[in-house]
């Protein structure tokens, strides 16, 4: 877990720091409390850094959630007609609060969450926000029609929790690279578990939930970001906010103009090179989208263990979990979306990246608004039709 977090730090930190112009390359932080394009003085916040002599200065903000860290960073130029601590305070507030609602491991005082709704026997009334956002992940999970199983369910939690169970067992070892854990017995996983959304009865007339079958149960960590995205970006509509939103480095959403870049108004995102042997980060390419665009990247290489019983064993056992074998699943080390759906963002990364190659290509080129890269080795990186109207390598 230590070792996860540390790498998660690392990456957030990076990709704040990676403000790039339309040739990739990587601007500097300076300090400074005047524009020089005029006399005016601006008063900014001390956690404000300069990213350009015009007057522009890049405010990030840091904070822990969804087990990871979340930052927020703002460009503004002094002229904005907002307080630039509300805004902060208002997506601190949101993402807290859904931490909590989305937590299937922990109770809250006056709270049902998902944790309270996984062990209550019958229905149970639950917060507006919850069941807006259960209802909102039945309504979208099943993101294609013409597959027969669905590659992302929020009702998969009973096979999600053998795996969670054997990468935080108490018998795994921890290593610099990767923890040694027992895998999930082969009986476990081919035992038949109540995993059918259509199991999940919401009642809109009292606000409340209820499994039709036993030992059912939910999980939203692999929905959450995205989700929780959308929220922020329609509570911040109301404001003329330029911002870059990055929930754990793997879901990152732009909003606004990057006025920072003058020339393109354009956001440049990192994009990791997948690697299970070092505590650094590096990039093979950057995203370069405008407002609305989230990108989204999925992988082997984010939380992952070996076999602890059998050290020959070369797999990775990573923790995208495909509902077709109960084992982890994906054909590419990562995988790479670009897309304007924001709250669906999640899922179709999860989804795609479980997906046959050839049958995920298809399918993203015939989705308007979503392109994807996946990413094989160094020497093996594919693309979406038009993925490359959105990205460079470096």
């Amino acid at each position: 877990m230590k070792k996860i977090l540390t790498m998660m730090m690392i990456l957030t930190l990076s990709i704040i720091l990676m403000a790039c112009d339309l040739n990739g390359n990587i601007t500097s932080d300076t300090q400074q409390t005047t524009d020089l394009n005029s006399t005016e003085e601006i008063f900014i916040p001390s956690y404000c850094d300069t990213t350009r002599v015009n007057g522009v200065y890049k405010c990030t903000k840091e904070f822990f959630a969804f087990d990871t860290v979340i930052s927020t960073t703002f460009y503004i130029n002094g002229q904005e007609d907002y307080q630039i601590e509300n805004l902060y305070d208002m997506v601190e507030s949101i993402i807290l609060e859904y931490d909590k609602l989305f937590d299937p491991y922990e109770a809250f005082p006056d709270m049902n969450n998902i944790y309270t709704i996984n062990n209550s026997q019958g229905p149970i009334v639950i917060d507006q926000k919850l069941y807006d956002a259960i209802e909102y992940a039945l309504d979208n999970q099943d993101i294609d029609p013409n597959s027969e199983e669905l590659l992302f369910n929020i009702a998969y939690e009973p096979v999600l929790e053998l795996w969670h169970d054997a990468r935080y067992s108490e018998d795994c070892q921890t290593g610099l690279f990767y923890d040694l854990c027992p895998l999930p017995s082969q009986e476990d996983l081919e035992a038949d578990y109540n995993t059918n959304p259509d199991d999940i009865l919401l009642n809109r007339d009292d606000q409340s939930i209820e499994f039709l079958k036993d030992n059912m149960g939910l999980d939203l960590g692999g929905f959450a970001k995205g989700y929780v995205s959308m929220i922020i970006q329609d509570a911040l509509a109301n404001y003329d906010a330029n911002y870059i939103l990055n929930l754990g480095a793997s879901n990152v959403l732009v909003a606004g103009k990057n006025i920072s870049n003058p020339s393109a108004d354009t956001y440049a995102i990192g994009v990791t090179r997948p690697d299970f042997e070092s505590l650094s980060t590096s990039y093979y390419g950057a995203a370069i989208i405008e407002d609305s665009f989230s990108v989204v990247s999925s992988g082997s290489y984010q939380r992952y263990f070996k076999n602890i019983n059998d050290l020959d064993d070369e797999t990775i056992y990573h923790h995208i979990i495909d509902p077709r074998t109960n084992q982890p699943g994906g054909q590419a080390l990562a995988l790479t979306i670009i897309t304007t759906n924001t709250g669906q963002s999640d899922i179709l990364s999860t989804a795609i990246f479980l997906m046959d190659f050839d049958y995920a290509l298809d399918y993203v080129n015939s989705v308007e608004g979503l392109e994807a890269i996946w990413y094989f080795s160094e020497d093996d990186i594919r693309v979406s039709e038009n993925f490359m109207d959105y990205f460079v390598y470096l």
